[in-house]
């Protein structure tokens, strides 16, 4: 999720993708009063935070499984308003240490209006969930998104995940490290390779022979 702030046109080409990914799901239209509904979008913002470039929920497209499409209904206008920034930020925030960076942004076409939540990578440390809750929301757990067969969020499922995640820790802690020394204008002491004394050399020539 490099661009937290991007066209219309973008968002609607992500609306419009027509296919479910690791980094981007659909949801149709729901209440944001139901609890089961801001479980499920909070799990999956946990998720798509542990994962590199983020990811993007998209509200108002509703799988038709038997037949493997999407309809792209919108949003109910009753369901529409209760999703910002505020009510969406104010519940995540239970349930997220550290905090999740993502912003939302309502996008329309054909009369139709869509809710586009695009949630950025974790800054410096992988996000847990602080406290249990519905859709097995568990204090402590770590999530992610699921590589391969169905894009859903899990708990990391065996060390190749965890690895991945450690990795970009690792590598945004690497970065920051090295701004904060080009910042401070600290050289670096490059450790040059010790030289032997006459004795060592001696040592040496002795073992030659």
């Amino acid at each position: 999720m490099k661009d937290q702030n991007p066209p219309q046109k973008e968002l609607l080409e992500l609306v419009k993708s027509g296919r479910e990914e690791r980094n981007l799901e659909y949801k149709a239209s729901k209440d944001w009063k139901d609890h089961t509904t801001k479980a499920k979008i909070t799990k999956t913002i946990l998720g798509m935070a542990n994962i590199r470039d983020g990811g993007v929920i998209v509200l108002g497209v509703e799988e038709i499984k038997d037949q493997s499409r999407f309809d792209f209904n919108g949003m109910l206008p009753e369901h529409l308003g209760a999703y910002n920034h505020d009510n969406i930020a104010s519940h995540v925030g239970e349930y997220a240490d550290p905090f999740v960076e993502f912003t939302v942004r309502h996008v329309e076409d054909d009369n139709k209006t869509f809710v586009v939540i695009q949630i950025k990578e974790f800054s410096e440390l992988p996000v847990l969930c602080k406290k249990s809750g519905k859709e097995n929301l568990r204090k402590g757990a770590l999530y992610t998104r699921r590589k391969g067969g169905k894009h859903e969020t899990i708990e990391v499922p065996t060390s190749t995940e965890m690895r991945e995640i450690l990795d970009l820790a690792v590598d945004k802690n690497t970065r920051k490290f090295h701004e904060r020394i080009s910042r401070s204008r600290i050289p670096i002491p490059i450790q040059k390779p010790k030289e032997p004394d006459d004795s060592g050399l001696f040592e040496e020539q002795i073992e030659d022979l």
